[in-house]
This record gives C-alpha cells, sequence and structure tokens, in this order.
C-alpha cells in the first residue's frame, strides 16, 4: 500500500486523486484502508472493552456482530459508490467509471480509523464523528472533483448521498 497516498488523500492534495485515476492499485489500496478501519474497531473494542460497538454484547465479544460489522462496512462502501455512480449516471447525467469511485470512497474511510481512538481518549464522540464525517466527505469531494470532474455542489451531493448509504447500513444493528 502506498502510505504516502493515504497521507496524500487525506490531506486533501489533488496528487493523490489523480494517482488513483491512473493507478490500478488504487482499488487494492482501498480494499486493505476498509478492512483496516474494521480491524482496529475490532481490535479496540476487544481489547478496551468499549461499549457502544455493534460486536460487543454487554463487554462481550460476539463473533456474529464482527462479522456482521465487516459485511455491513463493506456493504455500506461499496453501496456508497453505487449511489455516486448512479446520482452522476442517471440525476447529473454525465457517464462515469464505477471503478473510479471505489477507491475514492474508500480512501475517505481513512478517518473513520479514529473512532475507537477517540472512544478509548474519553472524548465526546458525537462531536468527533462530525469532525470525522465532514473529513471523509471533504476527501470525497476532493476526488470527486478531480477524477469526476464534478462541481463543487454536484460533489458535495454525492458524497453526503455515499455517507448516507455507509451510514444507513452501518448504523443498523444486526445488518
Amino acid at each position: 500500500m502506498e502510505t504516502q497516498r493515504l497521507w496524500q488523500a487525506m490531506q486533501l492534495r489533488r496528487d493523490a486523486y489523480v494517482w488513483m485515476q491512473f493507478n490500478s492499485a488504487a482499488n487494492g489500496d482501498a480494499v486493505l484502508i476498509v478492512a483496516a478501519v474494521y480491524a482496529v474497531w475490532i481490535l479496540f473494542a476487544v481489547v478496551f472493552s468499549l461499549g457502544g460497538l455493534p460486536f460487543l454484547a454487554k463487554g462481550e465479544f460476539a463473533i456474529s456482530g464482527f462479522i456482521s460489522l465487516f459485511i455491513s462496512g463493506a456493504f455500506g462502501w461499496l453501496l456508497g459508490s453505487g449511489a455516486v455512480y448512479a446520482i452522476n449516471t442517471f440525476i447529473f447525467e454525465n457517464r462515469v467509471n464505477f471503478g473510479a469511485i471505489v477507491p475514492i470512497t474508500g480512501y475517505a474511510h481513512a478517518p473513520l480509523i479514529l473512532v475507537p481512538v477517540v472512544a478509548r481518549l474519553g472524548f465526546p464522540v458525537g462531536a468527533a464523528l462530525i469532525f470525522i464525517g465532514i473529513w471523509s466527505a471533504a476527501m470525497m469531494v476532493t476526488g470527486f472533483q478531480s477524477n469526476l470532474d464534478m462541481t463543487q455542489e454536484r460533489a458535495i451531493g454525492a458524497a453526503l448521498a455515499a455517507m448516507f448509504v455507509w451510514l444507513l447500513l452501518v448504523g443498523i444493528p444486526g445488518f
């Protein structure tokens, strides 16, 4: 994985998104980023017994919740990418390649790795989630503008749609 590109993407630097557009390894890196986010969530939950996460039932590790989180997170990521594709194709009437959307939304998962860290440090998770959500959306907006030639307004709408789909799937307990 190109950690330099991840760091650039998190800094909202256009170079990282241009690299994603022309490098087929970006899709694999996006898969690793998404998997790493949920692995860290699980690690923190198990090691520190964090409450409020779907794979902990009264402080006990639940395999079904662990599997559910990975599945709902992965589906949320892919369906969020599909929402962006559908919005581009059917609403904005701009034909794009689905493969160009997937790494952008995958890389935008990176700030979510901070959720269990914030919970462990005792900071208000709700406030942190708002900041982390804005950061993830900004990463998507930068990527959509750079790689999909979207206006800022359309990129913001597409990013919010992707986040809504992800939140819907990850937030549904037992999905």
